[in-house]
């Protein structure tokens, strides 16, 4: 899954930690971009 496809999933989960491993279990383990992505996600939604 690609992360454009969580980003456009997101608004359904409210959790920021949810969401957080809902991203990353959607990345590819080998994918560090998706993954620093859903930490940045994660970043944003603790503010």
């Amino acid at each position: 899954m690609k992360i454009s496809v969580f980003q456009e999933k997101h608004f359904q989960v409210s959790d920021p930690i949810e969401s957080y491993f809902q991203c990353i279990t959607a990345c590819d383990i080998r994918d560090g971009r998706c993954i620093s992505r859903c930490v940045e996600i994660l970043k944003q939604n603790e503010n």
